[in-house]
C-alpha cells in the first residue's frame, strides 16, 4: 500500500531528531561554544561554524578589491568605485545570520581591509588622521546596519526566514534608500566635523559614498537573501516548455538582438546597448526566474544586475552623461526591475503553497481531521497497485451522540474509529458515521474486521457509547475515477441494505450495482419518488403490534409506500435519502397523515386495529407551521386523535426539545399516544422519559435481535422495562423474529411485541376490519 498524502515527505512534522536548516551554514563537528539564534533558541558553535566564519571574513576582506570603476560626472576628481559590493554582503549577513558573531566577524574584516588599504596607499600623508576619522563612522554604521535589518524584520527565527510579499516595499524603502542615505549623511557629518575638506568636495564625496552603498546593496543583498531563504524552492512554473513558448522566446530574443545591433548604444562597450534595452532584458529575466529554481534564479538576478551596473560604470568612462540625477534614475529603474523579478517569484511561490495547502485541507475533514473522499481519490491516483475491494462502513446512532454531547463528541468518535481501524484498513470519512475503507494488505478479512469493530468501545465524558456497524463491500476494477465512483456507490448501497435488513455480516455488492446503467436507474428512482409524493401517489401499509399476553393485535404501525405510474412499488429505502437531502421529510409526514386521516374518516367503522401509530420526522417536530397544521387536522377530523399514536425518535429531536414540547403536549391533550422509538440507543433516552409526555417506548431492535443468545442484551432489555415502568410507560419490543426471542421477552415482561414473527406489513385497504373495537 502506498504512503498516504499526509505522510508524504513534504508534509511530515519534524520528529525529535529532525535538524532544522539555518542560514547560512549547517552545524556539524566538534562543539566549541554556544550562542543564540534569531529566535532566542540556544545554538551550539561548531567546527563548521568556525569554517563558515573564516569564509565570511575572507569574503568581506577581499570584496573591497573588486571595484566597479566609474567617472562621477557630478564633481571633479579621479575615477571611483560605483558599487561597494562588500556592503551588500554585510547587510545580507545582518538580515540572515543565525549567529551575531558572523556579522561581527564580517564587519571587523571589512574594517581591517579598509585599514590595510589606507596603510598601503602610496601617499601616506594624513593616513592616521583618516583612520581615526573612520573609527566613529564605522562604529556608528555598525549600529545603523543592524538597525536597518531590524526595521525590515530581520533576522528571523528558523522556519520563518523567508521573503514575503510584504517584505518588498520595506526592503526598497530601507535597504535601498535609508541604508545608503545613512552612510552618506554619516560620512558628511564625520568629515565635516573632523576634516578641512571644502564643502563642494565634501558633497561630491558624500554622493559617491551614497551611490556606492546603494549599488552594492542593489547587486548582492536581495539575491543573497533570495538564495539562502529559498534555495530549496522549485521553479515557480513547470520546467517543461511547450512549443509555442519556444517560438515566443525565440522571437523575443531575435527582437532584442536586432535592437542591440541596429540602435547605437550609449557607450562603446560591446554590451552597452543592454543598458538602453534594460526593460526588455528585465522582461526576459522575469520569464527566466519563473522557469528556474531559486538556487539558479537568484545568482542569475545578481549576475545581470552586476552586468548592468558594470555597463553604467563603463559608459561613464567613455563620456556617458553621469550626473547625480541620471545615476539616481538608472538606479531607481534597476531597483524596481529587480524587486519586480523577486516579487514575481514570491507571488508564484505563495500561490503554489496556498494551492498545496488548500489541496491538503480539501483532503481532510475540517472537523475531525480524518482523510475524506478527496484523499481517497488522491491516494488511489498517486499510489501503487489499487486494492481488489473497497468497503463502506456505516455507524448508526452517531447523531444521538451529537444531540447528547454536541459536535466535539462526534469529532472525537470519528477520529477514534479512524485510528481504531488501523493498520488493517485506511479509513476515509464520507460524512457523519460513514467511512470508505481501503485494505492495507491483501489477506485482510472483512468479516474479521467487522467483528473487531463491533467490539469497539468509545468513552466520552464518562459515558460509554454503543455503536451499530454495518459494512458493504464491492470489487474495485482499477484506480480510475470512474471505477472508484462506481465501487463507492455500490458499496454504499450494500451498506444501506445491510442496515435496513439488520445484517451482522459484511454485505457484498451485486455486480448490477457496479453497472453505470443501474446507478443511473437508482438516481432516476430518487427523483421519481419526490414526484410521486407531491402527486400523492401514496400507498399505506400497516404492521401489527400486539400485547404479549394477547392473541390478536391491538395496534398497527403505518408504513408508507409509493406507487409509480407503471405499478412499481417504491420502498422507504428507495426514497428516504432523496427526501432527506431535499428536506422533503415534512412533506412526507403531511402526505402520510393527510392520507391516513382521510382514510380513517371514510372507514371509521371498519378500522383494522383500535389504534394506529405514525412516525414523525425531526424536521416536522420542530416546525411551527407543521405543528399548527397537524393540530388543526386532528380538530377537523373528530374521533381520529384518540385512535392515533405518534412515534418520535430521540435522534429526530436533536436538541430541539423546546420546539418539540408544544406539539407533543397538544397531541396528548387530544388523546393521542406518544411513543419514543429506538429506545436505548441515544445518550439521553432515559432523560426524555422525564422531559416529554411519553406513553410507550419502543426498545431498539439491535437489543432485541440477539436477546435470546446474548446475556448482555437480555440485561439491557430488562433494565429498559424497569425504567419505562418507573415512568408509567409501556414497552414495545421490535424485531421479534422467532419463538426463542418471544419466549425471552415473556420472561422479561415486555408489554408489546412487533416483528415478522408477529406479522408482516400488509396494505391498509386489504386488512379485515375490527368493527366495534375500542382503542
Amino acid at each position: 500500500m502506498h504512503t498516504p498524502y499526509w505522510r508524504g515527505a513534504g508534509l511530515r512534522r519534524p520528529g525529535p531528531g529532525h535538524r532544522r536548516q539555518r542560514f547560512p551554514f549547517a552545524d556539524g563537528g566538534r562543539i566549541v561554544r554556544s550562542g543564540t539564534d534569531a529566535g532566542g533558541v540556544m545554538q551550539q558553535w561548531t567546527r563548521r561554524n568556525t569554517r563558515d566564519a573564516i569564509l565570511i571574513a575572507a569574503l568581506c576582506f577581499g570584496l573591497p578589491l573588486l571595484a566597479i570603476p566609474y567617472w562621477p560626472g557630478f564633481g571633479t576628481g579621479a575615477t571611483a568605485s560605483l558599487a561597494h559590493l562588500q556592503w551588500g554582503v554585510l547587510l545580507a549577513l545582518a538580515m540572515l545570520s543565525p549567529h551575531k558573531l558572523y556579522f561581527r566577524i564580517g564587519y571587523l574584516s571589512l574594517f581591517l581591509a579598509w585599514c590595510v588599504r589606507l596603510l598601503l596607499r602610496e601617499d601616506d600623508s594624513g593616513t592616521w588622521e583618516l583612520l581615526l576619522r573612520s573609527l566613529p563612522l564605522y562604529a556608528a554604521m555598525y549600529g545603523w546596519t543592524v538597525l536597518c535589518a531590524h526595521w525590515m524584520g530581520w533576522p528571523r527565527p528558523p522556519g520563518k526566514n523567508r521573503i514575503r510579499q510584504r517584505d518588498i516595499v520595506p526592503y526598497g524603502a530601507i535597504a535601498l534608500v535609508l541604508y545608503p542615505l545613512g552612510w552618506a549623511l554619516g560620512h558628511e557629518l564625520v568629515n565635516g566635523l573632523f576634516s578641512e575638506v571644502a564643502p563642494p568636495n565634501l558633497l561630491d564625496q558624500t554622493l559617491q559614498v551614497g551611490f556606492a552603498r546603494f549599488f552594492g546593496v542593489l547587486c548582492l543583498t536581495l539575491p543573497i537573501v533570495l538564495f539562502f531563504t529559498g534555495r530549496n524552492e522549485p521553479a515557480p512554473m513547470p520546467s517543461r516548455m511547450f512549443w509555442w513558448e519556444w517560438v515566443l522566446l525565440g522571437g523575443y530574443s531575435m527582437l532584442l538582438t536586432a535592437l542591440l545591433w541596429a540602435l547605437p548604444g550609449s557607450s562603446q562597450h560591446p554590451l552597452g546597448g543592454l543598458l538602453d534595452q534594460r526593460f526588455m532584458l528585465a522582461a526576459l529575466m522575469v520569464w527566466a526566474v519563473l522557469r528556474l529554481p531559486w538556487r539558479w534564479s537568484a545568482p542569475l538576478i545578481a549576475a545581470v544586475t552586476l552586468l548592468l551596473v558594470y555597463l553604467v560604470g563603463a559608459g561613464t568612462r567613455v563620456g556617458l552623461r553621469s550626473d547625480a540625477l541620471h545615476l539616481l534614475q538608472i538606479g531607481f529603474e534597476m531597483s524596481v526591475l529587480q524587486q519586480l523579478m523577486v516579487l514575481t517569484q514570491v507571488i508564484a511561490r505563495d500561490n503554489r503553497r496556498a494551492i498545496a495547502r488548500l489541496a491538503e485541507e480539501s483532503r481532510r475533514d475540517g472537523l475531525s481531521g480524518v482523510p475524506n473522499i478527496n484523499a481517497l481519490r488522491h491516494d488511489l491516483t498517486h499510489g501503487g497497485q489499487p486494492p481488489a475491494e473497497i468497503g463502506c462502513l456505516g455507524i448508526e446512532h452517531l447523531d444521538n451522540l451529537m444531540a447528547g454531547y454536541g459536535l466535539p463528541a462526534q469529532e472525537a468518535l470519528t477520529a477514534s474509529i479512524h485510528d481504531f481501524l488501523q493498520p488493517d484498513v485506511q479509513a476515509y470519512t464520507l460524512g457523519m458515521g460513514r467511512f470508505a475503507l481501503v485494505p492495507t494488505r491483501a489477506d485482510m478479512s472483512w468479516k474479521a474486521l467487522l467483528a473487531r469493530i463491533e467490539q469497539f468501545e468509545f468513552n466520552y465524558a464518562e459515558a460509554q457509547v454503543r455503536i451499530e456497524p454495518h459494512l458493504g463491500v464491492c470489487p474495485l476494477r482499477d484506480a480510475s475515477a470512474q471505477s472508484l465512483e462506481l465501487a463507492l456507490d455500490a458499496s454504499y448501497g450494500a451498506m444501506q441494505a445491510a442496515r435496513q435488513r439488520g445484517e451482522t455480516a459484511p454485505l457484498f455488492a451485486t455486480p448490477g450495482l457496479s453497472d453505470p446503467a443501474a446507478l443511473r436507474a437508482m438516481l432516476e428512482t430518487h427523483s421519481l419518488a419526490l414526484s410521486l409524493l407531491r402527486r400523492r401517489k401514496i400507498e399505506l401499509h400497516v404492521q401489527p403490534i400486539r400485547r404479549l399476553s394477547a392473541t390478536t393485535a391491538q395496534m398497527g404501525e403505518i408504513l408508507c409506500r409509493l406507487r409509480s405510474d407503471d405499478g412499481r412499488l417504491l420502498m422507504p429505502r428507495d426514497y428516504m435519502d432523496e427526501l432527506d437531502a431535499s428536506r422533503g421529510e415534512v412533506e412526507l409526514d403531511r402526505a402520510v397523515i393527510e392520507t391516513l386521516l382521510t382514510w380513517m374518516r371514510d372507514n371509521s367503522h371498519q378500522l383494522p386495529y383500535p389504534r394506529l401509530t405514525v412516525n414523525l420526522t425531526g424536521r416536522s417536530l420542530v416546525s411551527e407551521n407543521f405543528r399548527n397544521w397537524l393540530l388543526y387536522q386532528l380538530d377537523v377530523f373528530p374521533g381520529c386523535a384518540e385512535r392515533l399514536c405518534f412515534e418520535i425518535t430521540e435522534r429526530a429531536i436533536t436538541g430541539g426539545l423546546v420546539q418539540v414540547r408544544p406539539l407533543l403536549d397538544g397531541l396528548s391533550q387530544r388523546g393521542c399516544l406518544i411513543a419514543l422509538d429506538d429506545f436505548g440507543t441515544g445518550m439521553q433516552s432515559f432523560e426524555r422519559l422525564q422531559q416529554l409526555p411519553i406513553d410507550l417506548v419502543k426498545i431498539d431492535g439491535t437489543f432485541v435481535r440477539n436477546v435470546a443468545s446474548n446475556p448482555r442484551d437480555r440485561d439491557l432489555v430488562r433494565a429498559m422495562v424497569t425504567i419505562a415502568r418507573a415512568y408509567q410507560a409501556e414497552t414495545i419490543a421490535e424485531y421479534v423474529e422467532d419463538a426463542a426471542i418471544l419466549a425471552v421477552l415473556e420472561e422479561l415482561q415486555v408489554d408489546w411485541i412487533q416483528g415478522y414473527h408477529i406479522g408482516r406489513p400488509q396494505p391498509l385497504d386489504s386488512l379485515p376490519s375490527l368493527a366495534g373495537s375500542s382503542p
